[in-house]
């Protein structure tokens, strides 16, 4: 699954509700981005600090990660931008003096853009390929007509990235919020509920191949509680929840049973 959603929306929190999930945490901040797990035990969540450390989590090759039954990278955006644009700069040569000031101050030229989407996609791959529940997040962009109107909401990704990464994916969702009263008739029964999108509207790159004739086995829009262990209560729209909910619909098209515990996500 590739979810996509605004700083601070929750898609962390969400990832964290998949079983025996290992994290990547490639975000900015203190904990880079994992301050709301911090009091999560049932989360190994690790920070790499190098192009190298990405890649042995992505060929599968960091042994902490390699028993772990979820492997969440957080997030792709901050991969991008960050190790793998200093990959790219450091690893292919300028090819005229122009770029190499640019590439001094840290700045991306020409075919540089390309060799940057060539080393997202190998990792991807790579990472795809792990048999084990994948998840991987991104922040959202806008994209724009001449006129300054939105016309679609994408992964904050470079150039063609944007559109050929989610193609990789299985399910691309987007986690949103809006305000809702629980009281029509009070402003202070207000609240931030939060959602899924999880096919496309027009405006989102969203989509799900579990899915018959066409029609996903998740509702378009699927609401996410998060789970709260001082109350027992188990949230709503988590991963286990979402993934059940697309194992019954695949068992009942094919009409056999599936087995929750080996299939992967």
């Amino acid at each position: 699954m590739l979810v996509i959603a605004a700083p601070g929306v929750g898609k962390t929190t969400w990832a964290a509700t998949a079983p025996d999930a290992a994290i990547a945490a490639c975000e900015t901040g203190v904990g880079s981005g994992l301050l709301t797990l911090a009091h999560n035990p049932n989360v190994l969540a690790v920070v790499p600090t190098t192009f190298v450390d990405l890649r042995s989590v992505a060929y599968d090759t960091f042994l902490p990660f390699q028993k772990k039954q979820t492997r969440v990278l957080d997030s792709l955006t901050a991969m991008t931008k960050s190790f793998v644009k200093d990959y790219v700069l450091s690893a292919f040569q300028p090819r005229n003096q122009k770029e190499a000031a640019r590439r001094q101050a840290g700045i991306l030229t020409g075919f540089d853009y390309s060799d940057q989407a060539d080393t997202v996609r190998t990792l991807l791959t790579k990472f795809l390929s792990i048999n084990a529940h994948i998840i991987v997040t991104a922040l959202p962009k806008a994209e724009k007509d001449s006129d300054g109107n939105v016309i679609s909401i994408l992964p904050d990704l470079p150039g063609a990235l944007a559109m050929g990464a989610p193609a990789m994916f299985d399910s691309v969702l987007h986690l949103k919020t809006r305000k809702i009263l629980r009281d029509p008739k009070d402003p202070k029964s207000a609240y931030v509920e939060r959602y899924f999108i999880t096919g496309s509207d027009n405006m989102h790159v969203a989509k799900d191949r579990n899915s018959i004739a066409g029609r996903s086995f998740l509702d378009h829009e699927e609401i996410f509680v998060p789970p709260d262990p001082k109350t027992g209560f188990e949230g709503r729209g988590t991963f286990p929840q979402l993934y059940a909910k697309i194992l019954a619909g695949h068992s009942a098209a094919s009409g056999t049973a599936v087995n929750s515990g080996t299939t992967k996500g």
